[in-house]
């Protein structure tokens, strides 16, 4: 498995409201919550309004994205720093206003069944939120940028329907920058494994925990299979929550979904994960 990352921030914005029926990716008390990654990313395209109305549809209680600043300051979904992937134009996102973002078609690529559909801002991404959800933020920007990011989701704040903001990110000080803007928002801090010199990922060091301890963070997103329960022993006994990253094959999925010492477990693939 080889693994490329580039660093970045994540936010988490934790959606709750009235009591619904348990779908069947919805866990029982004490079993992690299922985060569909760049919303249900195997059906629909990623990042998109498409896939995450399927992903909440589906019944996850979390849905992961990622966000970028335009040219002209406003906040947009995408995974990439550049356009080139997903919408066939290569630019800078932030090169580019939000009417040259909108005209740009992103879910062509996957089949003309998504045609025409357009990078979300993130109020347009928040207005979907249904109730007792949550909403994964990943921030591909500085901490020079948490000002800007921070008023754009105030300005749709989910909290006043009854949802809970937590920060997550890769650059630390970005992360606590991140938290700052947003009072009351834990943060998790995100860290890639070490690899070796195939680039293939290896197990965590327990030093990481202690970092994070030291640093402030209540919690650490971490890759799958990198991880070990002495390392989950060790999160748990410093009180850190922990939310593993990204879990798309069925094996994995029953390995760590019936677990009680994880938070969060994140996948392309929701539509695989059973009732519990």
């Amino acid at each position: 498995m080889r693994v490329t990352c580039v660093a970045s921030v994540w936010l988490t914005v934790i959606a709750c409201s009235s009591p619904r029926s348990p779908s069947k990716t919805q866990a029982a008390p004490g079993l992690p919550r299922v985060v569909a990654h760049r919303g249900a990313s195997h059906e629909a395209p990623e990042n998109t309004l498409a896939a995450f109305r399927r992903a909440w549809a589906l019944g996850v209680e979390g849905v992961e994205l990622d966000v970028h600043l335009t040219s002209d300051g406003h906040v947009v979904v995408i995974h990439d720093a550049s356009t080139k992937r997903t919408a066939g134009l290569d630019r800078e996102v932030a090169d580019l206003t939000l009417a040259e973002i909108k005209a740009l078609d992103v879910g062509r690529w996957m089949g003309t069944s998504f045609e025409g559909e357009r990078i979300p801002t993130i109020g347009e991404a928040l207005a979907t939120i249904p109730s007792s959800r949550t909403m994964f933020i990943e921030i591909k920007s500085g901490p020079e940028t948490a000002p800007a990011l921070a008023r754009a989701i105030l300005a749709d704040d989910p909290r006043g329907r009854g949802a809970q903001l937590a920060v997550q990110g890769f650059d630390p000080v970005a992360l606590a920058a991140f938290a700052a803007e947003l009072p009351g928002a834990p943060a998790y801090w995100t860290v890639m494994p070490p690899l070796d010199e195939q680039d293939e990922p290896l197990p965590y060091p327990g030093s990481i925990i202690d970092e994070a301890v030291r640093l402030g963070f209540p919690g650490v997103a971490l890759l799958h299979v990198s991880v070990d329960d002495t390392l989950i022993a060790a999160a748990r006994g410093a009180g850190l929550e922990v939310d593993l990253w990204t879990l798309n094959e069925p094996t994995d999925l029953a390995r760590w979904s019936g677990r009680g010492d994880i938070r969060w477990i994140e996948t392309d693939r929701p539509d695989l994960v059973g009732s519990r």
